[in-house]
């Protein structure tokens, strides 16, 4: 057991001899503090505890070389420390932003083998083992910097869509309040949606609310009833809170209203009627009245897509 003890102090010493030649006086310091700090190593072969000895580097006790000065001393940290932090935990924003990286990695490197798989080899020399690896390695690398300087914005669109479908159950994004508008749809209306495709916006949702018969003109001669009808103002409000964007009027007199929420979504409400006291570019609240529904209006037409910097609902 002493021989092998022995032994371990000559390695040592060895090693001291050479990192004390090869990286100057006082850097054997820090290799001799990697070395000792180990607990490992200070019980198998009797040399003094990590404390001890990193004591002794510090000070210069027993070394024959100059004390480390005080940046140094600053400078200096347990070698075993490093393998000893807890990993950072991500958040889930972080985490999607990762994700949708990654897969666009992925596409990028399937893009770059299919390009290199239509490239024929020909002439005298023939590619080695060794150049198509490292044909791979220089393909990977194109990928990490394509992906540091922004990618071609796959990930982007990734991300989106993963916000859009999982960020109100992951706590990234709060949930859309339901619409106080155009019209009243809970359960106690007599107005019915219905959803249709519109030939313009295939990406957006559209909406025909039909309009029901006066329920105060019913059992009333015709007569009565039409001016019952012409007297009863059908509200058109808006949906969410934003800003109205613009409004025109378009053919048989119908009025297109056009308003940007603050939830990103942009609302185009198309009616037969006229328009309230707005102007563009007024703050609008949830529940603001845009315009009137006229006696003659049967429906009215709302689509609902998103905006620039949101994900499509």
């Amino acid at each position: 057991m002493s021989s092998f003890l022995s032994f371990g102090n000559l390695r040592l010493k060895m090693l001291s001899m050479f990192f004390g030649v090869a990286l100057g006086g006082s850097s054997f310091a820090w290799a001799e503090e990697a070395v000792l700090a180990s607990p490992s190593m200070g019980q198998a072969s009797g040399l003094p505890s990590a404390p001890v000895a990193a004591s002794r580097v510090v000070d210069g006790e027993n070394s024959g070389r100059r004390p480390m000065t005080d940046e140094e001393k600053a400078k200096f940290k347990p070698f075993a420390s490093r393998f000893m932090r807890r990993p950072q935990q991500k958040s889930a924003d972080e985490k999607l932003r990762d994700v949708s990286t990654m897969y666009e990695k992925h596409f990028l490197r399937e893009m770059l083998k299919g390009m290199r798989s239509t490239v024929h080899e020909g002439g005298f020399v023939q590619a080695n083992n060794a150049e198509k690896i490292f044909k791979e390695q220089l393909d990977e690398q194109y990928v990490e910097k394509w992906g540091e300087r922004g990618g071609i914005g796959l990930s982007d669109m990734i991300y989106k869509q993963l916000v859009d479908k999982f960020g109100v159950s992951m706590g990234i994004k709060s949930a859309v309040a339901k619409p106080a508008g155009p019209l009243p749809l809970d359960a106690k209306s007599e107005y019915r949606a219905h959803q249709f495709r519109h030939p313009g916006k295939k990406q957006a949702l559209s909406y025909r609310i039909d309009a029901p018969a006066d329920a105060a003109g019913a059992g009333v001669p015709n007569g009565t009833q039409a001016e019952l009808a012409a007297n009863i103002k059908k509200p058109v409000k808006a949906p969410w809170d934003g800003v109205l964007l613009g409004k025109r009027t378009l053919a048989d007199k119908q009025t297109m209203l056009e308003i940007k929420h603050d939830n990103g979504l942009i609302s185009q409400v198309v009616f037969k009627g006229g328009t309230a006291s707005v102007h563009e570019g007024q703050k609008l609240q949830a529940g603001d009245t845009l315009g009137f529904l006229s006696s003659e209006a049967k429906s009215l037409y709302w689509t609902v897509e998103a905006g620039p910097d949101t994900a499509s609902e």
